[in-house]
């Protein structure tokens, strides 16, 4: 570079370059013709735009336009969703329906494993064994009959998909009343996983913490208690920008899958975190009542007389049965598997709540029994409309004998039934 000559340094990023334009005589630049056309344009220009503005604030009828209203944050209605978590076997061994929005706080029906449900399709079998079937939405359907709910979507966490969401918030603190060990299957050897006391845990951890079977019989709903926790703290650790965590589902894999869409998937779950954070949320097990197999506890059934006031009490917004939708309890009393199947395809086609009854006391019975509860007008139109719906003939109305609040009616279907 010749001494004396001024270096050029480059613009920074976004700046202007340097002028390289020439001065005229006495330091003035020389006009161009160029920039005097290019500002009459841009006054043109100008005069037009603030004249289409007028014309739109004024409309047709002289008014300005509204402006749009900002969005709400919270669903009007609550909606709920079924999380549910699988262990290594495939097992649904955790369920929970939670429901948030609608102005109501947020809440969990945790739900035992062993739950006698009626899959559409698949018969009786345990909550848990529905997690394995091809259809995902198997688990959700069969509780959305069983307690007249409805239920939006699932959201179903393999064992790594749950241990996964604890990492990704940087671990959770938790009580723990009892340890937990781990067994190898063919040594025999137990490794301590979680030790008691308060703890860190971090995603294997919380997830054996969760899925743990502790033994001496320990009553199942401790068990989902725990869940709970570990739900309740991962949640209210998420990052509150719901973008972030629908890519921190997404990057969970096939170990994490839903039955909605991921980003509504989402949305419930940053929703969740506010209601968790906000406080209030209520948490209750489902009530059920034990049968027994030779000394062991093997299967329950959904109690649902007390379980029905408890979920008008959190998930009101969620409650099937209202006067236009009458609620049809149906119980199988011939045997053959798939009735209730059937019977439920008919009842939900005529706009009827399905809701599942099991097997009837025995079998054997000829013809289908429609119970209402009294023989008033509007009972007997009832009566006569979900005997229409299943193709029985209106005879087989009659009033119950034994009054009930759990259904409009009761049916317990007999040879007549046709599939």
């Amino acid at each position: 570079m010749s001494p004396g000559r001024a270096r050029t340094e480059p613009p920074e990023e976004g700046g202007e370059p340097p002028s390289t334009r020439r001065s005229g005589p006495r330091g003035r630049r020389r006009p161009r013709v160029r920039s005097r056309i290019m500002w009459a344009l841009v006054a043109v220009l100008g005069v037009v735009l603030v004249g289409w503005l007028i014309a739109l604030m004024q409309g047709s009828d002289g008014q300005a336009e509204p402006e749009p209203s900002a969005s709400a944050t919270a669903p009007a209605q609550q909606s709920t969703l079924l999380i549910q978590v699988r262990n290594h076997s495939e097992f649904g061994s955790d369920n929970m329906v939670a429901g948030v929005g609608g102005g109501l706080p947020a809440a969990q029906v945790l739900v035992p494993s062993r739950l006698i449900v009626d899959v559409p399709g698949a018969g009786q079998q345990t909550l848990g064994q529905s997690a394995r079937l091809l259809d995902r939405t198997a688990s959700q359907d069969s509780l959305s009959d069983l307690l007249a709910l409805r239920i939006d979507g699932t959201l179903s966490l393999g064992r790594l998909a749950l241990a996964g969401m604890v990492d990704f918030v940087g671990g959770i603190t938790v009580d723990v009343d009892e340890p937990v060990s781990w067994a190898d299957p063919q040594t025999g050897k137990e490794t301590l996983v979680v030790p008691a006391g308060q703890q860190v845990l971090d995603g294997t951890q919380a997830a054996a913490y969760a899925l743990a079977w502790l033994p001496d019989e320990e009553p199942e709903a401790a068990r989902l208690a725990r869940f709970s926790t570990v739900m309740t703290e991962t949640i209210s650790r998420l990052p509150d920008d719901q973008l972030r965590i629908e890519q921190m589902l997404t990057s969970l894999g096939g170990s994490a899958r839903t039955t909605t869409s991921t980003t509504d998937a989402a949305a419930f779950l940053a929703q969740m975190r506010q209601g968790i954070l906000a406080g209030g949320q209520r948490v209750r097990v489902l009530p059920t009542t034990d049968i027994r197999a030779g000394s062991g506890l093997q299967v329950v059934r959904a109690d649902l007389a007390a379980a029905d006031p408890m979920l008008a009490t959190l998930l009101p917004d969620a409650q099937l049965g209202d006067e236009s939708s009458p609620r049809v309890l149906v119980q199988n009393g011939v045997g053959i598997p798939g009735l209730g199947t059937s019977a439920r395809d008919k009842l939900v086609a005529a706009g009827m709540v399905y809701i599942n009854g099991g097997n009837a006391e025995g079998f054997g019975r000829p013809q289908t029994a429609v119970l209402i509860g009294d023989n008033s007008p509007a009972s007997q139109r009832l009566g006569d409309q979900v005997a229409e719906a299943l193709g029985v003939p209106p005879a087989s109305v009659a009033v119950a004998e034994n009054a009930q609040n759990v259904a409009d009616v009761v049916v317990v279907l007999g040879a007549d039934f046709q599939p």
